[in-house]
């Protein structure tokens, strides 16, 4: 009965809600959730990257899809098995497979640096660390979440990596599209544009897809457009909204500085996650509610 009532409260302590020292624009993956009384102390997301993971102990190994990154930070009292356990048990309570589970002594001969741990921070300690693979295939994606945890000055800290398997999406659109679409219906949707996480830096990459706003534009200088961000629904409301918001202001600044398109043609706005195109509960959805729209006004 002890046995039980000590699981049941653990699966527990993974329902609770984020704290108010999160740091800002963060949130929980919802495939994870989170310890409790744990803090969010840095938060990432990359549309698709690469990850290293190990399955079995010696064994590292690649996967590739739309990454978050969370580090978090657990009270003074808890113990690496503690949190461990808690993970374990709540990933295999979300359908989950626990592929790896090992500490210092019997991870192999796996090197717990950056590389192989997926970017786990200078404060890991070679002598004091635990590490947990799981992966789960469902009808929509596969996943794989790994935890590196580590107790370093009597302070625990973990990096969790949620990798949800996709296809790179072919995200180019040319000019002729733009007017092909802005014609049927009014607005375009561009998932060529990309921003640094958390940012509103216009990544080198979306260049192209903003020089074919430019030449739609440039041959159409009858057309008025309003440029609008949209983001996934991770983070607050409030924070998506303005960081939206600040993305499409960064557009319209490219568009005017290097195109040279009028600003008096251009308005911008941010519709955070009130907009979306798909279910933000896969990484395919996600990445789908992640885009900059421009609208025929």
């Amino acid at each position: 009965m002890t046995h039980l009532l000590r699981l049941t409260v653990l699966l527990l302590c993974f329902a609770a809600p984020a704290f108010a020292q999160d740091v800002a624009g963060s949130a929980d993956h919802p495939l994870v959730g989170r310890f409790d009384g744990s803090t969010i102390r840095s938060y990432e997301t990359q549309e698709f990257d690469e990850v290293h993971v190990a399955r079995t102990a010696g064994e590292v190994s690649t996967v590739e899809g739309a990454v978050t990154r969370l580090s978090y930070a657990y009270p003074a009292e808890t113990s690496l098995l503690q949190i461990t356990r808690n993970f374990e048990i709540a990933l295999e309570d979300r359908g989950f497979d626990i592929l790896l589970s090992c500490d210092q002594d019997d991870c192999g001969r796996i090197n717990y640096d950056v590389e192989q741990f997926g970017n786990s921070p200078s404060w890991a300690d070679a002598f004091n660390y635990r590490y947990v693979m799981a992966s789960r295939t469902g009808p929509e994606s596969t996943a794989h979440v790994s935890l590196f945890l580590s107790v370093n000055n009597r302070n625990t800290y973990s990096v969790v990596t949620v990798t949800e398997e996709e296809a790179m999406a072919i995200r180019m659109i040319d000019a002729a599209e733009m007017q092909s679409s802005i014609g049927d219906t009014g607005r375009v949707a561009l998932y060529g544009i990309t921003f640094d996480t958390d940012q509103a830096t216009i990544r080198p990459e979306s260049a192209p897809t903003i020089a074919e706003m430019g030449a739609f534009l440039a041959t159409n200088p009858d057309v008025r457009v309003v440029i609008v961000g949209h983001t996934d629904n991770q983070g607050a409301m409030a924070y998506n909204l303005a960081l939206s918001a600040q993305r499409a202001e960064a557009v319209v600044a490219a568009l005017r500085d290097d195109h040279g398109i009028e600003a008096d043609r251009m308005a911008h706005a941010g519709a955070g996650f009130l907009a979306p195109v798909a279910v933000n509960t896969t990484a395919e959805g996600r990445a789908l509610n992640r885009r900059v729209e421009m609208i025929a006004r």
